[in-house]
């Protein structure tokens, strides 16, 4: 029953670590959309009024068809780096923990995840580069999309909406990619919560997977 009880303090902070991460991931899904799709979203000019929503999902204009093209495929590119930042975020909670009395640095976070076994460990460095690169590849093509939208946007310009939501929109995802440019260019140990906006760093093994491994080496 002692074991139980102890355990209970580990049961909750993953679970609080996971639930935390799903409320950021629904909200955050809503930014990248309006933040992809500038074109779609932000008010335009349609003879003398305001374009529907139709008439921006559509055009005659070449350049703006390849906007929502471009447009388009940033959701996309973010939407698989949105799967592969939750899959990372789940397998960091599952198998590290934060622990504020042990050293962050790259090698004593190296030495202290060398108990989990070779596949874990090895899973967890390869998942999170594949972050990295998805990571790196999504800001490059949001700033890319961004200037696209805003040269097509700007060719059917309203007025002051205009320009308010469309650097609203942006600003939307400023965070987000300041976020993904930390953690896409940390060392190799150094695995920084993607949601958990206290921006806290995994640096030791779970205690719960660390029983289970002192178990099983008695």
């Amino acid at each position: 029953m002692a074991d139980i009880q102890d355990n209970k303090p580990l049961i909750n902070q993953d679970f609080q670590q996971k639930l935390s991460s799903s409320i950021v991931v629904i909200i955050e899904l809503y930014k990248v959309i309006v933040s992809s799709m500038l074109i779609l979203f932000v008010p335009q000019k349609c003879e003398d009024k305001m374009c529907s929503f139709e008439e921006n999902l559509s055009s005659d204009n070449t350049f703006y068809t390849a906007g929502l093209i471009i447009n388009a495929f940033t959701l996309f590119l973010f939407l698989i780096l949105y799967s592969v930042e939750i899959k990372r975020e789940n397998r960091l909670i599952t198998y590290l923990e934060v622990n504020n009395n042990k050293p962050t640095d790259n090698d004593s976070v190296g030495k202290a995840i060398e108990i989990l076994p070779v596949d874990k460990r090895n899973s967890i460095i390869q998942l999170d580069k594949i972050y990295q690169t998805i990571g790196k590849t999504s800001i490059v093509v949001f700033i890319g999309n961004t200037i696209i939208s805003g040269l097509v946007i700007y060719n059917y310009y309203l007025d002051n909406q205009t320009t308010t939501v469309y650097a609203t929109n942006i600003l939307f995802m400023a965070t987000k990619i300041s976020d993904v440019y930390v953690n896409s260019t940390s060392d190799t140990n150094i695995f920084y919560s993607a949601y958990l906006k206290s921006k806290v760093q995994y640096n030791d093994v779970d205690p719960d997977k660390n029983l289970v491994l002192e178990i099983a080496n008695i």
